[in-house]
């Protein structure tokens, strides 16, 4: 029996609830590693000797029957990992403010310590997660050269290097570089994708003096699509974007009354370069976000190493979590 261990933030189970029941038919123990309670409610314990070994136990909870139960898991039973949205520690509320912030940089050092040192295959690393996630054009450079098409891009805080950028093409997109969350009096705001026209970018110059952007030749679109690439597995959602005023620009605004989404086979040789890229950028699990031109060529966008896809697997049946049992079995 394979033992996998998901180190996540419970809150966010939508991310793994459909493929624990997925693994529950395949010779596996699944483990939660919930790193929004410890230290206060979970413990872990590492030891290393003078010859450098390894040994130690963490406390978790082990999904068994649809329900989770306290265990204590052994450092070098482990024989998968996987950061998938893990939360941030929490410390005691009887600290003072100086003494929490102390406890939660400490815990976030313990827990980065234990994980670095595990002698297991990972899913997807906290580190490579961390550097993509705020690295689109490093996304684009590696899928590049792994043969898919990219747009046209520029990073820049000079308004005339963007002028120039523009003139080429007459409207821009425009994308935050890193995942960008303002969250102000417990409402979350989110920034999504805009197009802007040569003439008023112009009108922006100061703005973008004072805050550099990413920018993008705008692609018209036929489809879009939401890419599933795990392990060996390319499962492809196709999105009619177009068919709304309201996502033509950026799918995620959501219309699903009148944007259809269907599984939808990609080419033989997008896969192909996918899989090309997967290996490349050391990601065994990641949603991709493509463009079919009216031309019928396949655009590279982005990927998110921790892409949700639960409401993919509703909407088109794709054997998302199958594909997710099957890899972490196969690992």
């Amino acid at each position: 029996m394979k033992n996998i261990l998901i180190i996540t933030d419970q809150t966010q189970h939508y991310y793994y609830d459909a493929f624990l029941k997925a693994c529950a038919s395949m010779p596996m123990n699944i483990y939660i590693f919930d790193t929004t309670t410890f230290p206060v409610h979970l413990t872990l314990a590492v030891t290393m000797d003078e010859k450098g070994g390894i040994s130690g136990q963490l406390d978790v909870l082990q999904y068994v029957a649809d329900e989770y139960v306290p265990s204590t898991l052994g450092l070098s039973s482990i024989d998968v990992a996987w950061h998938l949205r893990p939360g941030k520690p929490s410390p005691s509320s009887a600290m003072s403010p100086i003494e929490v912030q102390f406890s939660r940089n400490e815990s976030y050092a313990a827990l980065d310590s234990l994980f670095s040192i595990l002698n297991c295959k990972w899913v997807n690393k906290r580190e490579i997660i961390n550097h993509l996630e705020s690295n689109k054009l490093l996304q684009q450079f590696i899928a590049a050269r792994c043969g898919l098409s990219i747009p046209a891009t520029i990073v820049t805080n000079d308004p005339r290097q963007l002028n120039d950028f523009t003139n080429k093409k007459s409207k821009l997109l425009l994308k935050t570089l890193g995942y960008t969350h303002l969250d102000k009096d417990d409402t979350n705001h989110f920034i999504y994708s805009q197009v802007f026209t040569a003439e008023e970018l112009k009108a922006e110059n100061c703005s973008i003096q004072n805050c550099p952007v990413f920018a993008q030749h705008y692609i018209e679109k036929k489809y879009e699509y939401r890419v599933m690439a795990i392990g060996s597995k390319v499962l492809s959602c196709q999105i009619d974007s177009q068919a709304s005023e309201k996502t033509k620009i950026d799918w995620r605004h959501y219309d699903f009354d009148n944007v259809t989404h269907i599984e939808k086979e990609l080419p033989y040789d997008i896969e192909k370069k996918i899989l090309c890229f997967m290996k490349a950028i050391d990601l065994s699990y990641g949603a991709i976000d493509l463009i079919e031109t009216p031309e019928g060529e396949f655009v590279f966008l982005e990927i998110n190493p921790s892409g949700q896809w639960e409401w993919i697997h509703k909407l088109t049946n794709l054997p998302i979590p199958q594909a997710v049992a099957t890899m972490l079995h196969e690992m």
